[in-house]
């Protein structure tokens, strides 16, 4: 069961080369926490802006709760949107801009227990213009739930918040799942994507290159290990490849993911290598694979998979 499907979506914009959105499929499932990572230009806004109504894609199809996706839609009232660009009434204090949003629904979400949630009670007499980028964020978030939607669009919500507060905003957006709200949400943190969400979509480019569980996610680079050498010199990717691995370059470093045993040979390797000075680097970094690996070698297989397409 789904509750959102974007089917073949693509998208131009006029003067850039590279689709902002080339092809996308993606499907979301009721009640569940679904992150869209990528670099910034990789097309998650895009992406979040078609999804939601804002804006029209250029071919294919868009569905929310069985309809379809136009400005102006049915598909509104099933949804709770916050974008970068958020649209406050500035010129109100925080229990206005909640009441005039509450007055728009018959039958309004829990809002003091929303607002309690994210931290707002106590700024409920506070001007809207008088709250930093964090607390805008919130409340812009909250106001998006006041609707009871059934699925949440969400561009870069924690955006301008501290630590903890983030965690505070995941703990809350995973306690929307027991009334089966979805979410979907976009950050180019990618440790904060693998923490905190059920599902990943990886984007790149305006191409979905991977799409599962973190778990799953992980396992798709070939192995759960990988070294990295920082300020690497010109002979290491050459040493690498003389045996077999595949280094990725990124900048100065280079890195190598495979399996913790056989990597931790390599790393002995390396060491002997260096010390009668055939290679040169600064620190030999080892542990798990994160994401940013996996984000990493995706793109860069992407890349020379075929020729650049515009910028980036």
């Amino acid at each position: 069961m789904t509750i959102a499907t974007m089917t073949n979506v693509s998208k131009r914009y006029p003067g850039i080369d590279r689709p902002a959105l080339d092809d996308l499929n993606l499907s979301i499932s009721p009640g569940s926490i679904v992150v869209l990572v990528g670099a910034n230009g990789s097309g998650k806004t895009t992406a979040m802006e078609i999804l939601s109504g804002l804006r029209a894609a250029d071919s294919g199809t868009v569905v929310i709760n069985g309809k379809k996706v136009v400005p102006g839609g049915l598909h509104r009232y099933d949804i709770g949107v916050q974008l970068q660009e958020g649209g406050l009434p500035q010129r109100l204090k925080v229990k206005e801009a909640v009441r005039s949003v509450s007055a728009l629904y018959q039958d309004p979400g829990p809002v003091d227990s929303i607002l309690r949630q994210l931290g707002l009670t106590d700024r409920m007499n506070q001007m809207v213009d008088r709250l930093s980028g964090g607390w805008q964020r919130r409340l812009d978030i909250a106001l998006a739930c006041v609707g009871r939607p059934q699925l949440l669009i969400l561009d870069e919500p924690s955006s301008g918040l501290d630590p903890m507060a983030r965690a505070e905003l995941w703990e809350f957006l995973r306690s929307l799942r027991s009334r089966g709200t979805a979410v979907l949400a976009s950050t180019h943190d990618l440790t904060e994507a693998e923490a905190f969400a059920d599902r990943l979509l990886l984007l790149h480019r305006g191409k979905l290159l991977l799409d599962g569980t973190v778990p799953e996610v992980l396992a798709s680079a070939g192995g759960a290990w990988r070294i990295r050498l920082t300020e690497a010199g010109d002979r290491t990717s050459h040493f690498f490849r003389d045996r077999g691995e595949h280094p990725l370059r990124q900048g100065e470093n280079i890195s190598v993911v495979g399996e913790r045993q056989h990597l931790e040979r390599l790393a002995q390797d390396i060491d002997l290598e260096r010390s009668a000075g055939g290679l040169t680097y600064s620190d030999l970094l080892s542990g798990p694979i994160r994401l940013e690996d996996v984000y990493a070698y995706a793109a860069y297989l992407t890349s020379t998979a075929s020729p650049a397409q515009g910028p980036s």
